[in-house]
């Protein structure tokens, strides 16, 4: 009897093992449980065998068979248990996406502007004025004119015209012929200075083009005069 009661603690110390153990694997509990279940069936058995051939070996049986089950019992329970799967560990974030740069844009295409048009240099020829109803050169009006020469030496390929006015007083016959003699004394002049016959022309215009009023002797003396046009 006393074997019998020592097989049952044996039980319960198993039971209150397997459940009070957190930390032990699923074979280990599983052998303990298989323990527990198999000494329960197998000192159970071996109790009832012992009583069938004598009372006094029905202790001796229980704990045999106890002590045979409980080895059975915990092989085939630590076999059928099955370890948990271990946690799956999470997926690490996918990396953020890194936006390639924007590949710079293309150069503009470079533009070849046209070479600026030549700037034409000026000339300018200050014209001369004459005594009434003459036209020859006055003395003080020599260094304008060689002032014109000097340039036209300068630009032999200009062309000039030599334009010849008079005042209002006369009649425009006689203003006529006295505006192309005019710009003829001039000419001659030019051409003693060196200044090709090809590259001067003449032109009277009478009293026909005034600058000035012809009612007064100021106005009168601006309008008799030559000028001259610069043709590149």
């Amino acid at each position: 009897m006393k074997r019998t009661s020592y097989v049952a603690c044996v039980l319960v110390g198993l039971l209150v093992l397997t459940s009070g153990c957190s930390n032990m694997s699923a074979r280990q509990k599983g052998f303990l449980q298989g323990a527990a279940v198999g000494a329960a069936i197998g000192g159970g058995g071996g109790a009832a065998i012992g009583s069938g051939v004598d009372n006094s070996n029905r202790d001796n049986g229980a704990a045999i068979g106890a002590v045979s089950g409980a080895l059975v019992g915990g092989v085939i329970g630590a076999l059928m248990a099955k370890e948990p799967p271990a946690p799956e560990k999470p997926c690490p974030p996918p990396a953020p996406k890194v936006e390639a740069p924007a590949p710079p844009p293309p150069p503009a295409p470079k533009v070849e502007l046209p070479p600026p048009p030549p700037v034409k240099e000026r000339i300018v020829l200050r014209g001369i004025n004459f005594d009434f109803d003459k036209s020859d050169i006055k003395k003080e009006f020599v260094p304008v004119l060689e002032e014109a020469a000097k340039i036209l030496k300068t630009h032999p390929n200009t062309a000039v015209v030599i334009e010849g006015h008079t005042d209002a007083i006369g009649t425009d016959k006689y203003n006529q012929g006295l505006s192309e003699r005019r710009a003829n004394s001039v000419k001659k002049f030019l051409i003693s200075r060196g200044i090709p016959a090809s590259q001067l022309e003449t032109i009277g215009y009478g009293e026909s083009k005034p600058i000035a009023d012809n009612k007064t002797a100021a106005g009168r003396a601006m309008n008799r005069r030559v000028e001259f046009k610069v043709n590149n």
